[in-house]
């Protein structure tokens, strides 16, 4: 199940700065240019138009600040840095590019220049809500879900309303197992958006952590009608059938999942031993040795202990 969701914010900008004079004017026309564009998909046009306007004025600031916005829709992230670093050495009391540099190096990996450049961000900018919950998501890849989930309430102060905000730090509790606050975030993030089935299925995670299968059940099933796709909601909404005693319903669910995907080791070897809670033994050995064969080496461990040759 999908646990996490980034949420990047990307900021185009044509009046960072005054420009008044005729070749800036000539610049802010190929920055707009650019823009225009870029918004339209056109990216390596719009790479040109920031091309030649710094090649017009190397020392303004906005056509390396979008050159940089366009090289990480181009997923040119160390390129991006490249031209965000030059905007802060020309005007470094923006926030804007520290938060966009950041979001690059989110993307490589870089979690903690990522958070060094949130907190630059921040300092420029007390109330910079999209910083605090981006800084909040590096800590959560660094495994620091207690600060990760400080900032999601950071966050949450500025747009109370954030479901965003609310659904990242009921993630970060629920990788504190504190499943009760987990299980309220994602009511309050649920009240705000109630279409995103990563929703409901994390909020069926916790409820399942829990102990409330039952519940966990009918958010797994709505996960299910959003994003009937998705294997995953069946996959928990079998364990949670199980843990019920409901055998039937989790063989169902397997069934399911193999129906989408006939190469799913995973759901043979579990289906098997539902058959094996139903005395099924001939039903059970046939799903392991499918998984055997899909590469499961649980499977052959119940095949060898349970089914002879």
């Amino acid at each position: 199940m999908k646990i996490r969701n980034h949420v990047l914010i990307l900021f185009f900008s044509s009046s960072i700065l005054s420009l008044s004079s005729y070749s800036q004017t000539t610049v802010k026309e190929l920055v707009a240019d650019g823009i225009l564009k870029a918004k339209l998909g056109d990216y390596k046009a719009a790479m040109a138009s920031f091309d030649q306007a710094i090649a017009l004025d190397s020392m303004e600031i906005e056509p390396y600040y979008n050159r940089g916005i366009t090289r990480s829709e181009l997923k040119d992230y160390k390129g991006a840095i490249k031209d965000f670093s030059k905007v802060i050495y020309i005007q470094p009391s923006y926030p804007e590019p520290y938060f966009n540099r950041a979001l690059a190096k989110d993307y490589l990996k870089d979690y903690s220049g990522a958070i060094d450049d949130y907190n630059k961000a921040i300092n420029q900018k007390g109330d910079y809500v999209e910083a605090y919950l981006n800084r909040g998501l590096a800590k959560f890849d660094l495994e620091d879900y207690k600060e990760a989930a400080n900032d999601f309430t950071r966050a949450l102060q500025f747009r109370p309303n954030y479901p965003t905000a609310l659904y990242n730090r009921g993630l970060a509790r629920f990788n504190m197992n504190d499943y009760e606050n987990s299980i309220a975030d994602f009511n309050e993030a649920i009240k705000y958006d109630t279409v995103s089935p990563e929703y409901f299925s994390s909020r069926g995670a916790a409820k399942a952590a829990a102990g409330y299968f039952e519940d966990a059940i009918l958010d797994f099933s709505v996960t299910i009608k959003l994003l009937p796709s998705d294997l995953n909601p069946y996959m928990n909404r079998a364990l949670a059938h199980l843990y019920l005693k409901e055998y039937q319903a989790a063989s169902d669910d397997y069934s399911k999942v193999i129906e989408i995907d006939s190469y799913n080791a995973d759901a043979y070897l579990k289906r098997g031993v539902v058959h094996q809670y139903m005395e099924d033994i001939p039903g059970a050995c046939e799903d392991w040795k499918k998984a055997d064969e899909l590469g499961s080496e649980k499977a052959r461990t119940y095949v060898d202990k349970y089914c002879s040759p």
